[in-house]
This record gives structure tokens, C-alpha cells and sequence, in this order.
């Protein structure tokens, strides 16, 4: 399946929302399972019809013009519903699909207007039985074509980022099609019936309607196969229990009578009716239900934000008093904030690349000492160890003041000295411990141990106040060693 990504020319405050968008997001197993049951029960009622194929009820006039009536509203509002889906998801694909309910839509009006004795002995348009069959023929082959055109186009290419003119043409041009293609398919079905061959002929079928029937059957049946070998999506899932709406009808214009008005007659239609709001309503109820996660999902990432945002301030102005206090002069308070704040973007840029979950130590630890690292004064060496987002704010912290130490007075202020990062982690079966060792060798000798700051204060005292883990940092006279352990999750 081709990645769908939007690369477009709306411009920079374009904006696509998939959450709602039925017809991008996969379906769950839960919305799978619900839609096979549907589809079994679709079936069992087919089946079920077949046995009242035979059996005659009184004729209803006023039947015909409700049921299928309302089968154009159904059709006709589900094509506006995919025309909003192709508003925010532009697939051509879409359009095809919309153009089918469309297509669905205007002949089941038309049907109405040709069936006879509905509004008179005669009907309204066409000849009577000839016209109708060529009518109901075009009606249910058309949208099972349109559907295998959906199946096989909806993952040929990337979505288009497009203008909102643009959007309204192609939707505009798609009804435009299909309404210049249902005028030439009426007017042959009535004006121009003595072109076409006879499919009703005394009340009965011919072999060749016979033939068609079949092949409208295959046709659906095809269609079917390739939406159920393609399905992806929520969309894709209920179009295929939809499909089979007309199915007592297929086997009744196959393999059973002429008449009409029977039981098996009246339930098909029924069931045809039942599933064409059924669509309807599954694909807004899905809707409304994705849009109301939305919301709340949305709701959820602004209180998340709020809590960071405050945290972050809270952190910066801890961090802008405590350099104020550890600083002699402007300058030096300028570059030390500006150091320590540049280290926290560094850290919330490899938080945001995997969405706050976890960070490695290993990018981690080379993130910190990369403005200071050579091909030789810095050997990182440790296992494959992922950090919480608390874990990785405070490691950053001790492993920046760590770092800018080096840099200023220790192995990184001269040429030839070497800092030399190891970690592991260690099971003892009940809890898990990460050891993390910073040592630095051939740097300037340490004569005694500097007065206590701010920076020698965060790192022996942030790690056990935040994670209730342990620093042992001891100022050698070849160099700064520091021993570092934390519990972590066993994962």
C-alpha cells in the first residue's frame, strides 16, 4: 500500500485533519468484527427471502415510489457525505465512489418514473416493462463498476494537497459526468428503446435479460472480491456489508418468477431500502464517533501542553536564578543560561522526535558532548538503554554540567585530554539499575576540590531528589570521575 502524504501548494497554513476522515483511517478489529456480523446477518436474510420468492401479495402501488424514494435521499446524501470526505482527503478514488451513490441516486428516481401503474395504467417515461428492465439493468451495474474503479484506483498514488476551488471542480465535473452519463443511458432507455434489444417480452423475461442478470450477478460478486482483497479502511469495511443490499434482488431476477409484488419481491426491496440507511447511518455514526475522539484527544494534548509549558518555565527560571547566583559578571551569566538552555532544547528536540515516549542514552550522551568532541577526546561505549522523558531531563542536566566543566577547566580544556562515557544496566532479579560512569584522564591536574556551585550542587543532588537513583562525583587529581545510578524499568 502506498504512504499517503500531502505535498501541495496551499500554502503554509494548510491544514488536513485525518481523524475524522473515514476514508483514510484503518479499521480497529472491533469495527471489523461488528461489520462481518452485519455481513452474516445480511446474508441469513437473503437467504431467508428465498423460500417467499413464490408466494403473491397484494399489489401497492405507492410502495415502489417510497422505498426506492428513499433510496434516492439515502443515496443521494451518502454521495454529499463522501464529497465532504474528499474535501479534507482528496483521493481521486473517492470522487468514483461518490459518483456511484450519485449514479445510485438518480436511477432509483428514474426507476419510480418508469415503473407502470405506479401513477397511472402507463408509466410516466419509457415503454413500460422494456424501458424499466433496461433501466434497472443500467441502475445495478453501474454502481457495482463504480466500485470496482474505487477498489482498484484508491491506493494508486499520494494524496494532493488542494485548494478549495480546486476541490469544488472536481466535484462539480464528477456530477456533472454522471448526470450527462444518466441522460444518455434514460434516453436510451425510453426515447431510444427501439435501438436496444428486448429484455421483457409479454410479461416474461428473455433469455438474454436472463444472460444480463447473470452478468450483473458476476459483476457484483467481482465487486465484492476486490473491496474485500483491498479493504484498508472504515469506509472500505461497511461498503462491503452495503454491497450486498441488492443480493435477494439478484437472485430473484436470476432464478426465480416474473412477478412482481410477491413477498420475496416486497422483503427484497425492504432489505434493500433498510441497508442503503443503514450505510448512511454507520458511515456519520462513525464519523461523529472519530470526531468526538478527536476533540478529546485534542482537549488532552492542550492540557499535556499546558503541564510541559509550565514545567519548562518553571525549569528556566530555576535555572536563570541559579546561574545569577553562581555567576561574577554579565557575560559569564549570559553564556552559562544561554549553555544550559540550549542543552534543554537539545533534549525536548530528541523528546519530540519520538513523541516524549523514550530516549536512547546512547544519542543522549552524544548530544551533550558533541560541541565539544573530537575524533579522540571522547569515548562513548554503554548498552542499549532507553530512558523515561523525566529520566532523560535529568541525565541531561548532570551529563551538561558535567560537559561544560570539562570544557572549561578539565580533560576537554587542552589538547590531549580524554573524557570516556560507559554505562550498563544491571538485574538482581527484583529491580533494575543503570550505572552510568563519566571519567576524565590528561586533563589539567586537580589540586583540590573547587567550592561547591551550582553546577557541582545539580549534579550530586538533582539525580537522587528527581529519580532516587545515587551520584558519587569525586574530583581525582588526574581528572573528574562520577558514578551515576539510577532505577530504571526492567523493560
Amino acid at each position: 500500500m502506498l504512504q499517503k502524504t500531502f505535498i501541495g501548494d496551499a500554502g503554509p497554513d494548510s491544514h488536513h485533519d485525518l481523524s475524522t476522515v473515514i476514508a483514510a483511517i484503518p479499521a480497529t478489529s472491533r469495527q471489523r468484527k461488528i461489520a462481518v456480523g452485519a455481513l452474516i446477518l445480511l446474508v441469513i436474510i437473503s437467504a431467508a427471502t428465498i423460500p417467499l420468492a413464490h408466494i403473491e401479495l397484494p399489489r401497492v402501488n405507492s410502495f415502489v415510489p417510497i422505498t426506492e424514494t428513499a433510496i434516492c435521499i439515502a443515496s443521494l446524501l451518502t454521495a454529499a457525505f463522501l464529497f465532504a470526505q474528499y474535501s479534507v482527503y482528496p483521493e481521486r478514488a473517492l470522487l468514483v465512489l461518490a459518483g456511484g451513490f450519485v449514479f445510485n441516486g438518480l436511477f432509483a428516481f428514474l426507476h419510480v418514473l418508469a415503473f407502470p401503474g405506479v401513477y397511472g395504467p402507463v408509466s410516466l417515461i419509457g415503454d413500460g416493462s422494456n424501458s424499466l428492465s433496461w433501466l434497472f439493468n443500467f441502475w445495478n451495474t453501474l454502481f457495482p463498476a463504480a466500485v470496482v474503479v474505487y477498489a482498484l484506483a484508491k491506493d494508486a498514488g499520494a494524496v494532493v494537497n488542494r485548494s478549495i476551488r480546486s476541490i469544488w471542480i472536481d466535484i462539480g465535473v464528477t456530477v456533472a459526468c454522471v448526470v450527462i452519463a444518466t441522460a444518455a443511458l434514460t434516453w436510451a432507455a425510453t426515447s431510444g428503446i427501439e435501438y436496444l434489444p428486448v429484455l421483457q417480452q409479454r410479461g416474461h423475461r428473455t433469455f438474454l435479460q436472463l444472460q444480463v442478470s447473470a452478468a450483473r450477478a458476476v459483476l457484483n460478486a467481482v465487486a465484492f472480491v476486490v473491496l474485500f482483497v483491498r479493504r484498508r479502511t472504515i469506509l472500505d469495511q461497511w461498503l462491503l456489508v452495503a454491497l450486498p443490499a441488492w443480493m435477494p434482488i439478484l437472485i430473484e431476477a436470476v432464478w426465480f418468477t416474473d412477478l412482481r409484488f410477491t413477498a420475496g419481491w416486497y422483503l427484497a426491496r425492504v432489505y434493500g431500502l433498510l441497508a442503503s440507511f443503514a450505510l448512511l447511518f454507520v458511515l456519520l455514526a462513525e464519523t461523529l464517533f472519530l470526531y468526538r475522539r478527536s476533540v478529546q484527544s485534542q482537549r488532552l494534548m492542550i492540557a499535556e501542553l499546558d503541564h510541559r509549558v509550565k514545567n519548562v518555565l518553571a525549569q528556566v527560571a530555576a535555572v536563570a536564578t541559579s546561574t545569577v547566583q553562581g555567576s561574577r559578571s554579565i557575560d559569564e551569566f549570559l553564556r552559562s543560561l544561554n549553555g544550559r538552555l540550549q542543552s534543554m532544547a537539545t533534549t525536548h528536540t530528541l523528546l519530540s522526535e519520538t513523541h516524549w515516549r523514550s530516549v536512547g542514552l546512547d544519542a543522549l550522551v552524544r548530544s551533550q558532548l558533541a560541541p565539544y568532541a573530537t575524533e579522540a577526546n571522547v569515548t562513548i561505549s554503554g548498552a542499549n538503554v532507553m530512558l523515561t522523558a523525566a529520566e532523560t531531563q535529568a541525565v541531561t542536566r548532570v551529563l551538561h554540567e558535567l560537559a561544560t566543566n570539562a570544557a572549561k577547566y578539565g580533560a576537554l580544556s587542552i589538547r590531549g585530554g580524554q573524557v570516556i562515557v560507559s554505562w550498563d544496566r544491571v538485574s538482581n532479579g527484583e529491580a533494575t539499575k543503570l550505572t552510568l560512569i563519566w571519567r576524565e584522564m590528561g586533563g589539567p591536574l586537580v589540586a583540590c576540590e573547587p567550592p561547591s556551585s551550582y553546577g557541582t550542587n545539580l549534579i550530586r543532588h538533582l539525580i537522587p531528589h528527581e529519580l532516587g537513583g545515587t551520584v558519587d562525583l569525586a574530583f581525582a587529581k588526574e581528572g573528574v570521575n562520577c558514578k551515576i545510578e539510577i532505577p530504571i524499568s526492567q523493560a
